[in-house]
């Protein structure tokens, strides 16, 4: 017997989007959330900071160790551990401030 998730509430399918995690994307990119890793522990967690999936953050330091510090909604800041970032899905936003 198979299971599909294809219409889970914490992906978005973009077509033509390359996707990849949190923790490899530079300082200064603004990326859309697309998928946050099945584990409801970690989406319960991320919905609590404020972040869900179709959500465009900011990342403002990244230094490839310790936390990833990224900017929601222009006025907040968030630290995201490492672990975690790489368990969140981003693609390049395709309205970057334009």
């Amino acid at each position: 017997m198979r299971h599909h998730r294809h219409h889970s509430p914490m992906m978005h399918h973009r077509p033509n989007q390359s996707t990849m995690t949190l923790s490899m994307v530079a300082p200064g990119e603004t990326v859309e959330l697309v998928q946050i890793k099945e584990c409801a522990r970690l989406r319960r967690r991320l919905a609590d900071l404020g972040l869900n999936v179709g959500l465009p953050v900011r990342v403002v330091q990244n230094h490839h160790r310790g936390p990833i510090i990224v900017a929601v909604r222009e006025d907040s800041r968030l630290a995201i551990g490492r672990g975690m970032a790489h368990n969140i899905r981003v693609c390049p936003c395709q309205d970057n401030g334009a």
